[in-house]
């Protein structure tokens, strides 16, 4: 997968941060989610119109983010999602590990449209709940809700590699992760959880007919319609009461960790791997601290 994803990103014109920022930040968009393997994601790339240019920033353009999400002590947000709330909320703070820039990111969606609200701070405070994060969270959570904001406390990281594409017309971002890892943080004794094989290709615009959305028809690949990545990470981190609303979504990653399983198992120096698999992850022990 590395070579041929290389050969098509080096391809690609490129567009630096600014030039991103400027002419697609996004703030206000529709997400279009789909779940892929890597094989389905190299024929994507391949297919892939000439018309989308490559985040690069000092050389790279496959980048690292770190992602740790707040909710509430009985999981406010996730359930949002689950109950199918038409206004709901995802709040967590983002770190550039390759950059060492951080945000604090407030994200609501209001049906079907997604609105975000961030702010820059010292990368050092990734993963905390300071008092200006607060103060920034209780403005636009009253702004929205005009209740009381609740108490919210890390809950869950996620980390991941990125690969960002914009339309040269400005129409749309498309967000491809990888090698996922997701981590119960309100557990001491939790392990990082690899999520091997699973891609997630995002298409964000406001525009009805987007390139990727069309390319994805054209091979059938399914959009994921309940896909919001942090209650997918509740789930899996065996924290949800009920996941209804997500079943079809966990069924179709189970067939994408199956297959992954599968070609593996042909492999003689990996015989044993199934066996050494929980639930469906591999599993890698660190250590996260969170102030």
């Amino acid at each position: 997968m590395k070579q041929v994803l290389k050969n098509k990103l080096f391809s690609l014109p490129s567009i630096d941060l600014t030039g991103l920022n400027a002419s697609a930040s996004y703030l206000k968009r529709k997400d279009r989610k789909f779940l892929l393997t890597e094989r389905q994601l190299i024929e994507v790339l391949s297919d892939l119109p000439e018309v989308y240019q490559v985040l690069e920033i000092d050389g790279k353009r496959v980048f690292w983010y770190d992602n740790v999400y707040m909710d509430t002590q009985d999981y406010l947000f996730y359930k949002q999602h689950e109950n199918k709330v038409p206004s709901r909320t995802k709040v967590r703070t983002r770190l550039y590990q390759d950059s060492k820039l951080a945000f604090f990111e407030y994200k609501q969606k209001e049906n079907g449209v997604t609105k975000k609200y961030r702010y820059q701070f010292p990368f050092l405070e990734h993963g905390t709940m300071t008092k200006w994060k607060k103060r920034f969270f209780d403005g636009v959570y009253q702004n929205n809700y005009e209740e009381k904001t609740p108490d919210i406390s890390p809950s869950i990281r996620t980390r991941y590699n990125r690969l960002t594409l914009v339309a040269t017309d400005g129409e749309e971002r498309l967000t491809i992760d990888f090698n996922i890892r997701v981590q119960d943080i309100r557990n001491k004794w939790s392990r990082e959880k690899q999520l091997k094989n699973l891609v997630i290709l995002e298409s964000k615009s406001m525009s009805k007919t987007c390139r990727s959305v069309e390319l994805m028809k054209e091979k059938w690949f399914k959009r994921a319609r309940w896909c919001s990545k942090y209650s997918l990470w509740v789930v899996y981190s065996w924290l949800a009461e009920k996941w209804t609303t997500f079943e079809n979504t966990i069924k179709k990653i189970k067939e994408i960790r199956t297959e992954f399983i599968n070609a593996r198992s042909r492999k003689p120096a990996m015989k044993n791997l199934e066996s050494k698999l929980d639930n469906n992850f591999t599993t890698t022990k660190i250590s996260v601290v969170i102030k």
